[in-house]
């Protein structure tokens, strides 16, 4: 007698019966918003394994958001692990630990290690299964989830001074003067997601259910474009904050860095928000640097693992990885 449930990658007739039960267990997902986040993810991949009941239909999922990373000078892709779900009645099904630990193994061993199209690492912020995951599911966390802020002034950030040699432009879409921007970028890192025109365009521009504010600045006299930033005001965390969501600036451009900060101030105190705030990396010259120009850490609950199925050990990730909020989907 064949088994009710089968663990098999994604197929496109799966999407109507993952999302009938997605939505029985987390804030409802339309498919238009699938379509955008999965379907149509700059990689053009799909790294969803699932638990097919043969009445029932999809009954569990084991999801990844594949993106595209610079890892020591190669093209690589990593997988953010969202979605991880099993309906209640079925999580005992197959061997011990259950369904939910050998859907993940099973994503693991298709889409996990050095092969095209396989993910050199997973990450993601596990509160919920950071027990489970770090018995049998090969977590090792990297790093607590401290954000840079600064609180609002009961009238406001004061106007912060900037070179008259840099402006900084609100825009719909980044052009395709992003990708040299990357090119400079990417030899300050050993590890960060390829900040393209087509990433940041449809992470943020094309979002779905989401609003992003994308900036730029441009130095006056040549239009070079010599950062980026993205905002958004959401609550998370703390209520009413408005976020620095992603940032990709040269580390030693310090008219860009603080043209940029006194743009997101100015729009925080626009939007009524009750902070600004942001995140890098401890290690990152970045975290210190904001420090510099006023903002304090705040600890939260939330923290970062990783699942590596190539080389690199925790020391790797945790001192060399060049990490925004926009990094995840939380913001």
């Amino acid at each position: 007698m064949s088994a009710p449930i089968t663990i098999r990658p994604y197929r496109p007739g799966d999407v109507a019966s993952l999302l009938k039960g997605h939505n029985q267990i987390f804030p409802e997902r339309s498919l238009a918003h699938w379509q955008w986040k999965f379907a149509n993810n700059p990689t053009g991949q799909v790294h969803t394994m699932v638990a097919n009941h043969e009445q029932e239909g999809v009954v569990g999922a084991y999801v990844t958001l594949p993106v595209h990373a610079a890892i020591e000078g190669e093209r690589r892709i990593i997988g953010q692990c969202v979605d991880l779900w099993v309906m209640p009645q079925h999580r005992r099904f197959g061997q011990r630990p259950g369904l939910f630990v050998n859907l993940a193994l099973a994503h693991y061993e298709v889409w996990g290690g050095k092969g095209e199209g396989q993910n050199s690492f997973h990450h993601g912020w596990p509160i919920a299964t950071w027990r489970i995951g770090q018995k049998y599911l090969k977590y090792e966390m990297v790093r607590d989830w401290d954000f840079l802020f600064r609180e609002m002034a009961p009238d406001g950030f004061p106007e912060r001074a900037t070179s008259d040699e840099v402006e900084v432009r609100k825009v719909d879409r980044f052009d395709a003067d992003v990708d040299g921007l990357w090119q400079r970028f990417v030899p300050e890192t050993q590890l960060a997601v390829i900040r393209d025109q087509r990433y940041l365009n449809w992470r943020y521009a094309d979002a779905h259910d989401a609003s992003y504010e994308l900036y730029e600045c441009r130095e006056k006299s040549s239009n070079n474009l010599r950062g980026i930033a993205v905002i958004a005001k959401r609550d998370f965390v703390v209520p009413n904050t408005c976020f620095l969501v992603d940032w990709l600036v040269p580390q030693d451009d310090v008219d860009t860095t603080t043209a940029l900060v006194a743009m997101a101030e100015q729009r925080a105190t626009e939007l009524g928000a009750s902070a600004l705030a942001t995140l890098f990396q401890h290690r990152d010259p970045r975290f210190l640097e904001f420090q510099k120009l006023g903002f304090l850490v705040y600890g939260t609950i939330y923290f970062q693992v990783v699942i590596p199925f190539d080389k690199h050990d925790t020391h790797f990730y945790k001192e060399q990885w060049y990490h925004t909020l926009g990094d995840s989907d939380l913001i």
